[in-house]
């Protein structure tokens, strides 16, 4: 198992990560039973975060994260992504941090395969359109957060 874990980083980290043009679409069932698809929110800016219950780089950020969707709800969507992970800790990573956006597991790593992830935690900025304006690798810091707000409300 963790040989083929360092497979796939080693093999996506020669691909490169996609850090711009079209945001791949996926769809993700949310924990709370939900299915939400990329596209449906075409017009609203995105901020799609790769986290994991293991992540100790992720408990940094939750908080953040948090916060700013409460701040921004209706303005930016938020779609928190767990990789590779249990269902019970990341059940009991939500409830810790009161995790309110939609949050969904990524079954089979589809979605960190299409965006080629190379870690966690890993988050990515679309804009209205539908495009990846940047991407972020590690925990997001409050004003670096804040910026990116700015910048895909500007869009």
């Amino acid at each position: 198992m963790v040989l083929a874990l360092l497979a796939m980083a080693l093999i996506r980290t020669q691909q490169g990560q996609v850090s711009s043009g079209p945001a791949p679409d996926f769809t993700l069932e949310t924990f709370e039973g939900e299915t939400l698809r990329l596209s449906d929110f075409r017009g609203t800016p995105v901020v799609i975060n790769f986290w994991a219950s293991w992540c100790v780089e992720c408990y940094r950020e939750a908080d953040l994260l948090e916060q700013t969707w409460r701040r921004y709800k209706g303005q930016v969507m938020f779609i928190g992504v767990d990789y590779v992970d249990t269902l019970e800790p990341a059940l009991e990573y939500i409830d810790r941090y009161d995790i309110t956006y939609p949050n969904g597991m990524d079954k089979g790593n589809r979605i960190a395969d299409a965006y080629r992830i190379q870690g966690v935690p890993e988050t990515f900025f679309v804009d209205r359109e539908g495009n990846i304006a940047g991407v972020k690798i590690g925990p997001l810091e409050h004003d670096e957060l804040e910026q990116w707000m700015q910048r895909l409300l500007q869009e």
